[in-house]
């Protein structure tokens, strides 16, 4: 082991947190063949650490996945030579963040289509959203079943000409269950846009009521672990104390 290392190493993962408490400004940075590279400046990010200027006036920056352990001075993986070499002189550009994904709603998705085209897809969705319902969400199955029952009653008659009031209300009810049950639902494909006819029972008037449930999204916290006490070392073993050679 390094010289000036107590005896007890603590075993863990040098990440960003643990690295703020344990590499400090102004620790040497040592190499494996014992030579000092530099000396720290800073942690630039959560994965760099900048260097102090070298004596051209240089700062130059190391990635944390080189620190070996951690004492009184900054232990790397690599010899001088070779961590001279893959050093860099700018620090390293931020990673780019990936877009969360985004659920297109079949409302939205089959716009500037027929109507009833629209309406018979989100009724396809709705009831696959159904199909796969926790059993205890009782109040997300009861607005489905409102939802399901509502439409039926409108997706009756000739739907290839559907009356100026029944079109209102089919628009209504795709605007008020838009988003009903949105975080169970899985995409489905539209339907046939052929014709399709059956039996005119009447039409639906008047706003479209019920409550509507949208998605309960839950955060969760890491749990943490509390402060971590130097030294560090990425083969220190899981538990208890290591003897000093």
């Amino acid at each position: 082991m390094h010289d000036g290392t107590p005896d007890a190493w603590v075993a863990i993962m040098l990440d960003s947190i643990n690295a703020k408490s344990l590499i400090k400004p102004n620790m040497p940075v040592v190499c494996s063949d014992e030579g000092l590279l530099a000396v720290v400046d800073h942690l630039e990010g959560s994965e760099v650490i900048k260097l102090a200027k070298d004596s051209a006036g240089q700062h130059h920056y190391i990635p944390l996945t080189w620190v070996d352990s951690v004492d009184d001075k900054v232990h790397i993986d690599r010899t001088g030579v070779q961590a001279m070499k893959e050093w860099s002189r700018t620090p390293p550009l931020p990673k780019a963040r990936r877009p969360a994904p985004h659920h297109v709603n079949s409302v939205d998705a089959t716009t500037g289509q027929p109507i009833v085209t629209r309406v018979l897809t989100r009724k396809r969705e709705l009831e696959a959203a159904r199909a796969c319902l926790p059993e205890d969400d009782v109040r997300t199955r009861l607005d489905l079943d409102l939802a399901l029952s509502t439409v039926s009653e409108l997706l009756t008659g000739d739907l290839n000409n559907v009356p100026a009031a029944v079109a209102a209300d089919m628009n209504r009810w795709l605007e008020h269950n838009k988003h009903l049950a949105e975080s169970a639902v899985s995409p489905v494909s539209d339907p046939a846009s052929g014709p399709v006819s059956g039996p005119m029972s009447g039409s639906m008037t008047g706003p479209m009521s019920g409550p509507v449930t949208e998605p309960v999204i839950e955060a969760v916290s890491d749990l943490g672990s509390g402060p971590v006490t130097a030294p560090w070392t990425k083969n220190a073993p899981q538990s208890g104390p290591t003897t000093k050679h």
